[in-house]
């Protein structure tokens, strides 16, 4: 179960790296989409995507100020 949550937590990081090179929220989106059916869309997959996806949307609101 630890390896499983490491790496989804590394997967999570590698998209978070492409968005702050990119800026781009649709790609965040398919990319967090893509990862969440790749680990079967299971609990600890969303919980920790969701984590992700709040600090990308806050980065992302700033950015459009």
């Amino acid at each position: 179960m630890e390896e499983r949550i490491k790496s989804i937590y590394n997967e999570c990081w590698k998209i978070y790296k492409q968005y702050l090179e990119t800026r781009d929220m649709a790609e965040w989106n398919r990319n967090m989409l893509q990862v969440k059916e790749r680990y079967g869309g299971k609990p600890d997959v969303v919980n920790l995507l969701l984590w992700h996806s709040i600090n990308v949307q806050a980065l992302h609101d700033r950015k459009e100020e």
